[in-house]
């Protein structure tokens, strides 16, 4: 049995990659679990807001986390951590390292010798060139480019089409070209 944590659109996906690899897989949607209740099985937490997802994994406890790959993505020797998660389309290159419960959603490109820290995620087509790091709970929207050997603090939100050129603190907002915080 594999659970899915979440009903929105993002577990849909998730729902979809699963079925594409594991087409006999036995699948059960939650959206409100009795977490002191011995929850069995496999689980993914399909919830793309990194707080919430972070929360969610915290209540879990010791359950077993599995990655979910989709067949489309491009992978190269590179770590992906549990229970993250690699969508249609994605490319991962050589030398990269994914955190726990990671999401690199649709056509996302991580190119060589990047880390992305736990609980961080990479918008739709998002674009990090090499060497670039992403710290833990960071959000990388749609379209962003991230030039290459850049560092994005914790907790940070990469506004959709930005362009980042420099290192960016904890706990900004940054959107525009160049990215500006805000």
């Amino acid at each position: 049995m594999i659970n899915i944590y979440g009903k929105g659109g993002h577990a849909k996906v998730v729902h979809a990659v699963i079925k594409q690899n594991e087409a006999a897989a036995s699948i059960r949607f939650w959206s409100d679990v009795d977490f002191n209740n011995g929850i069995q099985g496999k689980w993914v937490v399909a919830i793309g807001d990194n707080l919430d997802r972070m929360k969610v994994v915290g209540l879990l406890g010791s359950v077993e986390f599995i990655t979910v790959i989709s067949n489309t993505a491009i992978v190269s020797n590179c770590k992906i951590s549990e229970g993250s998660q690699l969508l249609q389309g994605c490319v991962v290159q050589t030398g990269t390292v994914i955190g726990k419960h990671c999401i690199l959603n649709t056509a996302a490109s991580v190119d060589h010798d990047c880390i992305l820290n736990d609980f961080s995620f990479i918008g739709p087509n998002a674009t990090l060139c090499g060497g670039v790091n992403i710290g833990a709970g960071s959000f990388v929207g749609a379209g962003a480019v991230i030039l290459p050997n850049i560092t994005i603090g914790k907790n940070v939100i990469v506004g959709a089409g930005a362009v980042v050129t420099k290192n960016i603190h904890d706990d900004v907002v940054i959107t525009g070209n160049p990215a500006r915080q805000l």
